[in-house]
Formats: C-alpha cells, structure tokens, sequence
C-alpha cells in the first residue's frame, strides 16, 4: 500500500527496484504457490533466467505452463549456467519433507491450502496431493516467493536459506488456516535465522501483507548459488 493513497501496489511491481537497491543478481526465482502463473510476465521482466514454479493445484498446470510459453521462453533470457532448465513447474505441494497431504479448495481457489481454512472460508472440495520440499527444486535460484496459505513455516523450513539472497513471504495479521503461520510467526522465524525485512506489502485487505526479507551477509569466500 502506497501510504496516504489507499493503492495497492502488487510487490512484483517494485521486485526489479529491490533487486537493484540490494544488488541481488536475478539468477533464478522458486515461487511457491504460483497459481495460473499472473507473475509470469514480471518475473520475467527482471531478467530471471531460472523460473521454478510450485503449485500443488492440478487444474492450474496448464496455465502456468501457457504463460512460461507465453512471457518467459519468448523473452530470450541467457540459459542457466550449468545445463539447469530455464523453466520448471513443479506439481506438489512445497512443505518440510517428501510426502501426501490433502489440498482443501475453496471458492476462490488462489486461497487453496495444506490446512483446513477457517470461516468465512469454506471447502468446496478436497483432494490428495505430493509434498516436496523446496530445497529439492531451488538449484539455481537465490530468490524465493512464498504464497502459501498458512503453510509458509513448513515451506520455508523445507528449503535452503543459505542458498538464497532475498524471500518475498505472503502472512496475515492472523491465522486464516487451522494452525496456519501468521505475520509474527513468520517474522520470528526469518529473523532467527538472520534475515532483516527490507519492504512490505500491504494488500487491500490491510491483514494480509507481502513482506521482502533480505538474506544475512555472506561471508567472503562463502559459496554461489547451487
């Protein structure tokens, strides 16, 4: 939220600026819970070779992979270094270890999610799907985007941080999932291990908000991205 305008502006609006302001390289991007993939095209516009795309929801795949077609592959990036593949949809769910969990879809299914959602929420249908945890997939990528509807403590303690520079982790003021992180939680848990937030979000809900975190400081001779 722009202060004193009431105008929401999306954080993949200002993701090239962030990156310039805090000299992160737009190697490769894991985004969890991509959706249809709307972030496609500006994830592309900041130049990331590498995009892995996490979406646990089946009905989306083709979606996803119309717009890597569409914005990422037409846009003649340079490959990633490595022999790695410039694009790559993952369909699971990202948590802390490989296994099975229900998926509970609700009447907006972007708000689709590993826990049980709480009123007004409601389930319109459930269904079984894979869990993977990110660390599997990041290879390439020093950029994590987290929308994971409750489950953001689980996916961030399932991937490597210490290969990444820079999160962008969606939370709520409350939990709006049974047992689901909320803004302090996941904020207790980035700083704990270092990382400092350096931008936030506001949607036009006011409770839900996309915070940036940046990375500790990596010692001189620490190793690149894997």
């Amino acid at each position: 939220m722009i202060p004193g305008t009431g105008t929401y502006v999306r954080w993949e609006r200002q993701l090239p600026w962030l990156l310039r302001q805090h000299r992160v390289p737009a190697d490769g991007v894991v985004q969890v819970g991509a959706h249809t993939g709307q972030e496609v095209e500006a994830l592309t516009r900041c130049g990331f070779r590498r995009l892995v795309l996490i979406e646990p929801n089946p009905e989306h795949i083709g979606a996803l992979d119309r717009e890597l077609f569409r914005h990422h592959a037409a846009a003649g990036l340079p490959a990633p270094p490595d022999g790695r593949p410039p694009r790559e949809i993952v369909l699971a769910a990202a948590g802390r270890d490989h296994g099975r969990t229900t998926l509970y879809v609700t009447e907006y299914d972007q708000q689709a999610s590993a826990l049980p959602p709480l009123p007004p929420m409601a389930v319109v249908r459930q269904e079984t799907v894979a869990v993977i945890p990110v660390r599997d997939v990041q290879h390439g990528c020093n950029v994590i985007v987290v929308d994971a509807q409750g489950t953001e403590l689980d996916v961030l303690a399932g991937a490597d941080l210490w290969r990444l520079r820079l999160a962008v982790v969606e939370g709520s003021s409350w939990a709006r999932y049974s047992g689901g992180s909320t803004l302090k939680s996941i904020a207790e848990y980035m700083k704990g291990h270092g990382w400092r937030q350096v931008a936030r979000w506001a949607h036009a809900n006011p409770n839900v908000v996309d915070v940036a975190w940046l990375a500790p400081t990596r010692s001189p001779g620490a190793a690149g991205i894997q």
